[in-house]
């Protein structure tokens, strides 16, 4: 086909790089908008213009979170059995556009919330989150994919391509959160209309830049796989029918036989592996819900810390400490995939993609014990007396007299987490999905994204209870002064253990997958051939 004699000429690689460079620019605005309305979402919304009501941060991010992850699946779906996945990532961010001039318009109004009636702002606001989290869900389980199908199925050394592809992908992903931590969410405390015209901008960039790279696209491989095979049976068909084709034997029969009953097993195995792979990605539930403690408690533990000096001001704001974690991963990354898989490789362990998402889960063990321990000291100096005022967000913390780099170990350890176990994610779904529900594939993965931060919602209220049940106090609230949040990073690191040991269980049993197509179009011929060998 086109494609594979694309691969093996020297202008294929060239272009290749290309439509990569285009996916990885259009994914790194889109974080840039995404990013940017969640790291303020909890000052937006405690402002003077929503209800009470609403002044839960935690419970809204997790909330929108889930909402947004959840809707992946849908959007993976619609890629592979009703759209062409370009059109679907097309039409998701068009949805992502009309959804932040919501946003806009809610910062106007709040704006000028004294002439206006209060729900007005809080409609749009909602309106327009729903309309975000439908547009994330149609992009961002579509968007990766598409970069990686323009590497085709024939390439020698296509494993490889796809890792380094899929590491840089989530490169460019850390980049726009970074962006977005340092300038947008900066700007959205100083001016939220500004700042939330900056995230339209974001998501119309991100639109531009993946239909200039059109021109360099190949179509769905998916969609051309199975289309060539629909396409040579009929044109056998024809051929059949002609009386110069008629051979003793019934070539053309045997041939269809042969090709529907290797459909049929086919079929029959995709169905098995999706099941093996849910078992999988159920795994990654608990995981998310660690990971997502990293942008919620551990940025309140921040707060809660001696902040460093920057132009004689009394501290950084918390959002800039979000920076951390991208840091950890942009740095990670490169040493990942350039020292240390290669010199693991050298060394005769070349890791399995489940092996390295499993030492990814311990990490994140590992990082949230880091922060329990923190945690335990941080408090105790805080009921002791030995803190120091300062005002973020315009609000006055009491903060440990420590320095806020003492989180460093637990960032850095999530972010190495992150890079094993989410990076390899994006690469064992894709490898491992059938070829005609890679986009469903994904969005179950990233699905387990959003039922993680609902699981965490879930497990606070369960810690909460247990605690008020045994105590008469909640050990963890809001303001984590007042609680004993180590204990809750205890309990999940508990739940955790227990939920590595049943993922290295199913891993053992794993039986990883090839690729079908190519087998099967190997393993019968073509009418052509079969007449030949008849």
């Amino acid at each position: 086909m086109a494609l594979q004699q694309d691969q093996q000429s020297a202008g294929r690689f060239p272009r290749v790089y290309k439509t990569s460079l285009i996916i990885g620019l259009s994914e790194l605005c889109e974080r840039v908008a995404y990013y940017g309305i969640v790291s303020n979402m909890a000052l937006f919304t405690t402002s003077h213009c929503f209800p009470r009501l609403y002044h839960e941060p935690t419970s809204f991010t997790y909330i929108f979170t889930g909402f947004a992850y959840v809707l992946t699946i849908v959007g993976g779906w619609l890629a592979d059995a009703v759209l062409s996945r370009f059109w679907t990532i097309l039409g998701s961010l068009g949805v992502y556009l009309v959804g932040t001039v919501f946003l806009i318009l809610s910062s106007f109004f709040c704006v000028h919330h004294e002439t206006t009636d209060s729900r007005v702002p809080v409609s749009l606001y909602v309106t327009g989150l729903c309309l975000v989290a439908v547009g994330t869900g149609g992009s961002k389980s579509n968007l990766g994919l598409y970069g990686a199908g323009q590497y085709g199925e024939y390439s020698e050394n296509l494993d490889q391509q796809l890792k380094t592809y899929f590491h840089w992908y989530y490169w460019c992903i850390n980049v726009g959160g970074a962006i977005a931590v340092l300038g947008v969410a900066y700007l959205q405390e100083i001016n939220p209309l500004l700042g939330y015209v900056v995230i339209c901008v974001a998501v119309f960039l991100a639109g531009v830049v993946f239909v200039v790279g059109k021109r360099w696209y190949e179509p769905d491989e998916e969609k051309e796989e199975v289309l060539s095979i629909v396409t040579g049976i009929l044109r056998a068909s024809r051929r059949a029918q002609r009386p110069v084709q008629r051979a003793p034997g019934g070539c053309m029969e045997r041939w269809l036989d042969r090709a529907n009953e290797s459909r049929a097993v086919e079929e029959v195995d995709d169905v098995k592996q999706l099941f093996s792979l849910l078992w999988i990605f159920l795994c990654l539930i608990l995981y998310f819900t660690l990971y997502s403690q990293m942008r919620t408690t551990f940025l309140f533990q921040s707060q809660r810390l001696r902040l460093p000096k920057f132009g004689g001001t009394e501290g950084v704001d918390g959002v800039f400490l979000n920076v951390f974690n991208a840091a950890t991963v942009l740095l990670m990354i490169p040493v990942m995939h350039w020292l240390v898989y290669p010199w693991m490789a050298r060394m005769g362990r070349d890791l399995t993609s489940l092996e390295r998402m499993g030492i990814g889960m311990l990490l994140s063990v590992g990082s949230i014990l880091a922060a329990a321990l923190v945690e335990v000291y941080r408090r105790d100096k805080v009921q002791e007396g030995n803190y120091v005022t300062q005002n973020i967000s315009r609000n006055t913390m009491r903060a440990a007299d420590m320095t806020v780099f003492v989180q460093i170990p637990q960032f850095l350890l999530s972010g190495m987490s992150e890079v094993m176990t989410m990076v390899t994610g994006y690469y064992f779904a894709y490898t491992q999905a059938p070829l005609r529900a890679r986009g469903t594939v994904m969005g179950l993965l990233l699905l387990m994204w959003g039922l993680g931060s609902y699981a965490s919602l879930g497990l606070s209220a369960l810690f909460n209870a247990i605690s008020y049940k045994m105590t008469g106090k909640r050990w963890f609230p809001v303001e984590l002064n007042d609680g004993r949040a180590e204990w809750f990073f205890i309990f999940l690191a508990i739940f955790m253990l227990l939920n590595t040991v049943f993922f290295v269980f199913l891993a053992q049993r794993y039986k990883y997958k090839t690729y079908r197509y190519r087998r099967l179009m190997a393993d019968i011929g073509t009418p052509a051939e079969n007449s030949v060998r008849t």
